[in-house]
């Protein structure tokens, strides 16, 4: 009895804790090395890293496995660089309190960034706690076969400024435990806007607006066009497409600008501007458009037979009152 309570209350205990389960369903695990048999100290002066190379883009969630021996509320940071001097493109804190006692993969939620495939990036890993309370990487050691060919350990002693590999000689190899995810980037384009323009003379200049925007999931492009618009009136737009449009760049504005019919008849002329996803042709969104001439528009003059005459008569209906 004591032991199945004991065991409830270790469950209840560690279910606040970042810990590394099943991914979400849309994440996609890249690289990994996950074998394990020391462990390497992490706390205020001496940092930690591993190489490796990415094979998909973006890079979303880091996993490491960590042991925490002792009690300590220090956060531990994870952050990503291109070189190992330079500067992080991402970094997520977690609070020592937040992370589990002893051993367990750790998940760090970074904020999504591109990485570039077949570039090398490196895991770096550092922690303010004391040397007495560090917390300590898993990491395998391996005198035949490399863990993890992409990439090794690194390590610093003077808080990141200087690095070196951790590996000694061609037959040593050395590489920290990790698992990287990424996902598949689905572009989503969408518009709004509506053009609707109401008491309209013959051959007047309109203008209009509507938006475009990318919707899918973060740091996906989309390329558009505008495929069609109304057969009445002379229509342009401004851009009339766009490419590598992302999420984060947010809405585009595009300028209309439409020459009214020519005819004097009074009429309500509806129509749809479709805009399209080059890469995607069922990936398609519409503006509604709607131009009204009035009633008292409608003159009747008799050069209008007569193309000689359609300069006067398009001067003079300018000039006409409603």
């Amino acid at each position: 009895m004591k032991l199945k309570i004991g065991m409830v209350i270790l469950v209840l205990f560690l279910l606040g804790y970042p810990l590394a389960g099943d991914p979400s369903p849309d994440y996609i695990l890249d690289q990994k090395q996950e074998l394990s048999s020391f462990e390497e100290s992490v706390y205020t002066r001496i940092w930690l890293a591993q190489s490796f190379i990415p094979s998909m883009t973006p890079l979303t969630k880091i996993e490491v496995e960590i042991d925490k021996p002792r009690l300590t509320s220090d956060p531990l940071v994870v952050s990503i660089r291109k070189e190992l001097n330079g500067s992080d493109l991402t970094s997520f804190s977690i609070p020592g309190d937040d992370v589990p006692f002893f051993v367990f993969w750790v998940g760090f939620d970074i904020p999504d960034i591109e990485v570039d495939v077949g570039e090398t990036y490196y895991i770096v890993m550092h922690s303010s706690t004391p040397t007495d309370t560090p917390f300590r990487w898993l990491c395998e050691y391996n005198y035949t076969d490399d863990p993890y060919p992409r990439g090794k350990m690194w390590r610093s002693m003077d808080r990141g400024k200087t690095w070196y590999p951790m590996e000694e000689g061609e037959d040593m190899y050395i590489d920290a435990t990790f698992r990287t995810y990424s996902y598949i980037s689905k572009p989503d384009l969408e518009c709004s806007g509506y053009l609707n323009w109401t008491d309209v003379k013959p051959y007047e200049n309109l203008t209009g607006s509507f938006i475009v925007r990318n919707v899918g999931t973060p740091l996906s492009y989309v390329s558009w066009k505008i495929l069609s618009w109304p057969s009445w009136g002379t229509w342009s737009f401004n851009p009339m497409n766009g490419t590598n449009l992302k999420p984060e760049d947010g809405p585009v504005t595009v300028q209309v600008f439409v020459e009214a019919p020519h005819s004097k008849v009074p009429d309500e002329y509806l129509g749809k501007i479709i805009i399209v996803n080059t890469d995607n042709p069922d990936d398609t969104c519409t503006i509604d458009a709607r131009l009204v001439t009035p009633k008292g528009i409608h003159r009747f003059l008799i050069w209008d037979c007569f193309p000689f005459f359609r300069f006067y008569n398009r001067l003079i209906f300018q000039l006409l009152p409603n």
